[in-house]
């Protein structure tokens, strides 16, 4: 199945590219998208699918669109 990753902020730098589609199996899950990207673990994040917040079992459809953003603070 085919999904569409979008990142924010430094993870674009981070990674090379803002956006782009990528292939999955047919069980993928949010988690299984996260480690086949080298964003360091802990950092914080937060991540959706499709505009909805999202757990890291959940699985994923064809045509999914998960966005991926670090978690800022400041005022």
């Amino acid at each position: 199945m085919k999904v569409t990753v979008k990142l924010i902020g430094p993870f674009i730098n981070t990674l090379g590219f803002s956006e782009k589609q990528i292939e999955l199996p047919a069980e993928a899950t949010v988690e299984m998208v996260l480690s086949s990207l080298p964003l360091d673990p802990a950092r914080p994040k937060i991540v959706t699918r499709n505009g909805q917040a999202v757990a890291l079992n959940e699985k994923l459809k064809d045509g999914d669109r998960v966005v991926i953003s670090p978690i800022y603070s400041g005022g």
